[in-house]
């Protein structure tokens, strides 16, 4: 940005008041880091910030301090005001971290899910010049007994730690909202470790021209982190987890070890085969209630137990003395993620040692990986090397998919992507679509009118075996239609509809990777019309397959309902002969098949829509 200060290079040039500079050397922080030195002049000259260093460099100290100097030069907040400093983090074990901080120089109150609401209400009534907290629950707070808890007033310092995450799926719309209730001349301030250049102009957004600090490279593990990648087989994974703690612990029993999987279960499994070996261990992860998760941490610091077992939950911002060895037991699925990981050892210039295990089925995070190792100029293993390059050679040929960013992916373009998709969804299913929106359903239905000798010859042809002995069937021949002709009466054509009933009914339940869920009147179709149904969220898949729905529609409507092919996940090629799943809709006229399908639109959209809400929800 233009007009950048200069660094400081010492606490005394940061114009602090003297018992903040007292509490800094009483912490023994020796000097300012290279972010400190940049950011903190930056920010206090009233700049909006995005700051991007290593982990472990002191960013959490390069946005507090400045924060102090703007809250200690504004009047003391009143009764029933609302802070002066916010600050937002993804997680809630950052949240604890952040406000243990932030206690040390004023007050300071913290906010997150999973605790119970009512203690947070009372300490805010108290008043507090700084809330820490996650973006769900603050805006839980300000609706609270009809805003009356607090407010953001007085607000004018925000901060995002983990900024790049906070602007993912999940948390944009949530910061959105709490960020668009501040006041304009609010100051903004964004630090992360990691800022892939999705997030950097969607962040942009809410900042003023904002100045940007980067130390080193973007994404980047430091350089007093020893990596060690390692390619081994599901089963061999334990073994050599075992050799490693075994190695580490002969040594000195006073370190810390943080083993990472990517699954809850997992978690929960390895704790229980470690602990049957002898180590004593704890899990931490999103399922666990949110007492046993702050004390986990708070025993783990202590030195209670030396290892703990966790999923992504603790990969950002936490802070622990002595550990000194980071095993990634799952392997992290994309570049951001993995620096987060690894970055949890290694801290304030303290050396520790990464180790990461991929398996050959995992060859497409090996690219990632492969690309960390170049950025911070670490040893490639020849065999982590032949897994990126098989991996990318499939990518040329098209059998495999490039992943990208974990986080740039899910960024505000597929949210805007998504609302419009559910708009137009609910506009086509209440019949308020205009004539110059895109109908989405173009590609996923067509009607065909089925030639009526080409309907006969398929039933006559799928009676064969079940009328041979029937004498009134014996004048049963191809070139005969649907409607009946003077030589055969209304009794024999009654017994041939309810024996190609019988038949087709028969049929479809054997068909190919098709599942009959329920056929309306045995009567022939004239009308059809299919929908596309594997793309939809699993809930709106459920809500116009399972039997209480569809059986309403065809009592309804008289129409045949059917599910069809197989369902594949996103990305995954469908086998030749193979379809992805879809609905048949059969019918006498097109009114009915019609309404059939308004009704199933109808369940996909309510479906889509409650999928979308809950995801922008949590």
């Amino acid at each position: 940005g233009l007009g950048c200060p200069k660094p400081v290079q010492n606490w005394s040039q940061c114009g602090l008041p003297a018992h903040v500079l007292d509490i800094i050397y009483h912490l023994n922080y020796q000097k300012p880091t290279a972010i400190q030195a940049q950011a903190i002049p930056a920010i206090m000259s009233g700049r909006d910030v995005i700051g991007v260093a290593k982990t472990g460099s002191g960013k959490t100290i390069a946005f507090l301090l400045p924060m102090f100097r703007h809250i200690k030069d504004q009047r003391p907040i009143d009764s029933l005001e609302g802070p002066i400093a916010l600050i937002m983090t993804p997680t809630r074990e950052l949240a604890v971290q952040i406000h243990k901080e932030c206690k040390h120089f004023l007050k300071a109150v913290c906010a997150y899910g999973g605790s119970p609401i009512k203690d947070q209400i009372a300490e805010l009534k108290r008043g507090a010049e700084i809330v820490v907290c996650t973006p769900g629950r603050i805006i839980d707070l300000l609706g609270a007994n009809q805003g009356r808890v607090t407010n953001l007033k007085r607000t004018s310092y925000i901060v995002l730690d983990e900024a790049d995450r906070m602007f993912d799926l999940g948390f944009e719309p949530q910061v959105m909202k709490v960020v668009n209730n501040v006041r304009p001349d609010r100051q903004t301030v964004l630090f992360s470790a990691t800022f892939p250049k999705q997030m950097d102009a969607l962040s942009r957004k809410i900042l003023q021209k904002p100045i940007e600090i980067t130390v080193g490279a973007r994404s980047v593990v430091a350089p007093e982190i020893q990596q060690i990648v390692e390619v081994c087989t599901e089963d061999n994974k334990f073994i050599r987890l075992l050799e490693l703690l075994g190695n580490l612990y002969v040594n000195d029993d006073d370190v810390r070890t943080l083993v990472f999987v990517d699954r809850q279960e997992a978690a929960d499994s390895l704790l229980r085969d470690l602990m049957r070996r002898g180590y004593p261990c704890m899990s931490i992860h999103g399922g666990k209630d949110q007492f046993d998760r702050d004390s986990t941490i708070a025993d783990f610091r202590a030195g209670v137990f030396p290892i703990l077992i966790a999923t992504s939950v603790a990969a950002r911002g936490l802070d622990i003395k002595q550990l000194k060895l980071v095993v990634n037991y799952d392997c992290p699925n994309h570049l951001e993620d993995y620096v987060h990981r690894v970055g949890r050892t290694g801290r304030a210039g303290e050396t520790g040692t990464a180790v990461t295990f991929i398996t050959p089925e995992q060859d497409r995070y090996a690219a990632d990986i492969v690309r960390a190792l170049k950025i911070s100029k670490a040893h490639i293993p020849e065999d982590v090397q032949k897994l990126a390059d098989e991996f990318i050679k499939k990518v040329k040929l098209g059998q495999e998919k490039a992943s990208g960013s974990g986080f740039g992916g899910k960024g505000l373009d597929r949210l805007d992507k998504d609302r419009d998709f559910v708009r137009k969804l609910q506009r086509r299913a209440y019949g308020e679509e205009s004539d110059e929106e895109i109908d989405i359903f173009d590609d996923d239905y067509e009607y065909s009118k089925m030639d009526s000798i080409d309907t006969a010859e398929q039933t006559s042809t799928s009676l064969k075996s079940s009328l041979n002995n029937d004498p009134n069937a014996a004048s049963i021949t191809p070139s005969q239609t649907n409607k009946a002709k003077g030589n055969i009466t209304d009794d024999i054509l009654e017994r041939v509809r309810k024996a190609a009933g019988s038949v087709t009914s028969r049929l479809q339940g054997h068909s190919r990777s098709g599942i009959t869920i329920e056929s309306g009147p045995p009567d022939s179709r004239e009308y059809t019309a299919t929908i596309e149904i594997n793309d939809f969220p699993q809930k709106a898949r459920w809500a116009v397959t399972n039997r209480t729905n569809i059986a309403r529609i065809i009592e309804s409507t008289g129409t045949s309902i059917t599910n069809k092919g197989n369902w594949y996940p996103p990305g995954k090629p469908v086998p030749p002969g193979e379809t992805k799943l879809y609905i048949l809709v059969e019918g006498e006229t097109q009114i009915s098949v019609d309404r059939a399908l308004h009704e199933l639109k109808r369940l996909l959209t309510e479906g889509t829509v409650s999928v979308i809400s809950i995801t922008i929800i949590i």
